[in-house]
C-alpha cells in the first residue's frame, strides 16, 4: 500500500469554480476581440494583449492548485493516485476530448458556411491567435472538469 501525498489547497472550492469560469471565457473573449478590433496598423491592441496574459496566468494558476492536481500528474507519480482518483481523471479526459472534438467540428462547420456566405472570418494571424487560445483552454479543461466534479467538504469531516 502506497502513501498518497496531499498538498493542502490554498484556494477554496468556490474560488476555484469561479476562476474556472472566468479564465477560459475571458481568454477566449480577449482572443476574439483582439482579432476583431485590430489597431490601424493591423496589430492587436495592447489592452487585449494584457487581458490575454492575465487570463492565461489565471488559467495556469488553476492548473497548479491541488484541486486539479490529479489531472496534471505525470506517469511517474501515477501510482500515488488511488483507483477512484484515476477513474475521475479518466472521465475528465473523456469529457474534455468530447468538448474539444465538438468544438473543432463546430469551428470547421462555421468556417465552411462563412466561406460561402458573408460571415466574418479572421485573417491567418487572427486564426492562429484564436486557435492558440483554444489550445490553452483545451489543456486546462480536464483540471476544470475535476474542479467542478469535486464535492464541497464540510469542516466537520
Amino acid at each position: 500500500m502506497s502513501t498518497i501525498l496531499r498538498v493542502p489547497s490554498r484556494m477554496s472550492l468556490r474560488t476555484a469554480k469561479v476562476l474556472s469560469l472566468i479564465a477560459p471565457t475571458g481568454l477566449m473573449l480577449s482572443m476574439v476581440a483582439g482579432v476583431v478590433l485590430l489597431n490601424a496598423d493591423g496589430r492587436v491592441q495592447p489592452v487585449f494583449q494584457i487581458l490575454r496574459l492575465v487570463f492565461l496566468a489565471t488559467l495556469l494558476l488553476l492548473l497548479g492548485v491541488r484541486r486539479s492536481q490529479s489531472a496534471n500528474t505525470s506517469e511517474k507519480l501515477d501510482s500515488l493516485l488511488d483507483v477512484l482518483e484515476r477513474a475521475e481523471r479518466e472521465r475528465a479526459y473523456r469529457k474534455s476530448h468530447k468538448v474539444v472534438v465538438y468544438g473543432i467540428f463546430g469551428l470547421c462547420a462555421y468556417a465552411t458556411v462563412a466561406r460561402g456566405g458573408a460571415f466574418w472570418l479572421p485573417d491567418v494571424r487572427g486564426a492562429i491567435d484564436i486557435v492558440a487560445g483554444l489550445a490553452f483552454i483545451a489543456m486546462g479543461l480536464p483540471a476544470i472538469i475535476l474542479i467542478w466534479r469535486e464535492r464541497q467538504v464540510s469542516d466537520d469531516e
